[in-house]
């Protein structure tokens, strides 16, 4: 075997080599399209290869740019040093603790990286881990993906995927996505876990448990089983079993939902609302909106088709528009409302309501019913009421709209 010394400064033509090279800062031009070292190729400074790089080890301190293809066992470079591709990346192992660029594709099992990495080539991986920002242009296929910083991507396969700041795609597919800061995918979702920091934007797609600190997006149709939004969300359509927001929840077509919707704030559904249980702290707006169990609303309750639900209530100066519908319904003092069809109403202090059809009612002080007051069974009236019409007992009530 014989190794090769190329001091700095100078530049030489290689084929081969049978033994180890060592690159003082120099530069190497090939008679082949590939130079080939059976051995380890170590880098001092700043070192030029002008073609492919074929090489048992590549180690050192100083920055390399490799013109062509980059294939070794193990890359690992010390110092700060970086390394540039103009081909295809291979290697069993690599670590870069400043800058990698590929511009063809990358096949490694494990990829490290200290600063910014930009792959413009197809990724495939086992596991990547780059302390600050991950640019790929092609698509990605790896298990595990750890950025400190920034992903951006064109399109990601993998198992997990972590990343301190913010990550941007085309689309995703993982068993579980964190993101400590922003999440844009523009296309399709698909993932057991998604958590997001900040503001997650998607295309749709399907998720199993979404979690945002922020503000959630969807631009598409979503399916999922629990989502929990600490801000907003703004959905096309969505159909799962959970969702809990704590501020306001918008949806521009249909929302059915297998278990509870919970908003802190305000809903507004641009279709048809369905869940097991509805609860509402301010306003709840739909088309229609009808829960198996419970439906609770702060204050203002607005659809144009009715809703309907096992157990109403509607909080203390409430505004109710359209009909209601429910087998008990309780509506709270100095509220508002229009036609009421229960089985057992109550009706709080000073409310004002249109029409009642009921079995059982229990009617506060100082309420007004502009409309009819019918019932099957039996009626408590307080006093100081403004009856348009006197209470009728009749053998059965008005077919109901929802």
């Amino acid at each position: 075997m014989s190794d090769v010394n190329v001091e700095r400064g100078k530049s030489v033509t290689l084929s081969r080599v049978d033994g180890d090279l060592l690159l003082e800062g120099s530069t190497v031009n090939l008679s082949d399209h590939t130079l080939v070292v059976n051995g380890t190729v170590r880098v001092r400074h700043r070192s030029l290869i002008k073609g492919g790089l074929k090489a048992e080890f590549v180690k050192g301190e100083g920055d390399l740019e490799v013109e062509g293809d980059l294939d070794a066992e193990e890359i690992r470079l010390e110092d700060g040093a970086s390394l540039t591709v103009g081909g295809t990346l291979k290697s069993e192992r690599v670590d870069v603790p400043n800058t990698l660029k590929v511009a063809g594709g990358t096949d490694v099992e494990e990829l490290g990286v200290g600063g910014t990495a930009v792959l413009a080539g197809e990724v495939n991986a086992e596991e990547v881990k780059v302390g600050g920002t991950l640019r790929v242009i092609a698509p990605m296929t790896a298990e595990e993906v750890k950025v400190g910083g920034v992903i951006e991507a064109k399109g990601i396969v993998c198992e997990e995927v972590f990343v301190g700041g913010n990550l941007k795609a085309e689309s995703i597919a993982a068993e579980e996505v964190k993101a400590g800061g922003e999440l844009e995918i523009t296309g399709d979702v698909k993932t057991e876990e998604l958590t997001v920091g900040g503001t997650a934007k998607i295309g749709g797609g399907k998720v199993e448990d979404a979690r945002i600190g922020g503000t959630l997006k969807s631009s598409g149709d979503l399916e999922f089983e629990k989502i929990d939004v600490g801000g907003q969300a703004f959905l096309e359509s969505g159909r799962g079993e959970r969702i809990v927001v704590g501020g306001v929840l918008e949806v521009n077509k249909d929302l059915h939902l297998g278990d509870r919707l919970s908003v802190g704030g305000r809903v507004k559904v641009g279709g048809e609302l369905r869940a097991a249980d509805i609860d509402v702290g301010g306003e709840l707006g739909a088309l229609t909106a009808i829960a198996e169990g419970r439906l609770v609303v702060g204050r203002y309750l607005v659809t144009e088709r009715g809703s309907k639900a096992a157990d109403v209530e509607i909080g203390r100066m409430g505004r109710v528009r359209g009909p209601v519908v429910g087998q008990s319904v309780r509506v709270r003092g100095d509220s508002e409302a229009e036609d009421i069809h229960a089985e057992s109403l109550w009706l709080g202090e000073g409310c004002s309501v249109r029409n009642l059809y009921v079995d059982r009612a229990e009617i506060g002080d100082g309420c007004a019913v502009s409309g009819r007051l019918l019932y099957t069974e039996a009626i408590r009236l307080g006093t100081g009421l403004k009856l348009a019409s006197q209470p009728e007992k009749v053998s059965a009530l008005p077919s109901r709209p929802v």
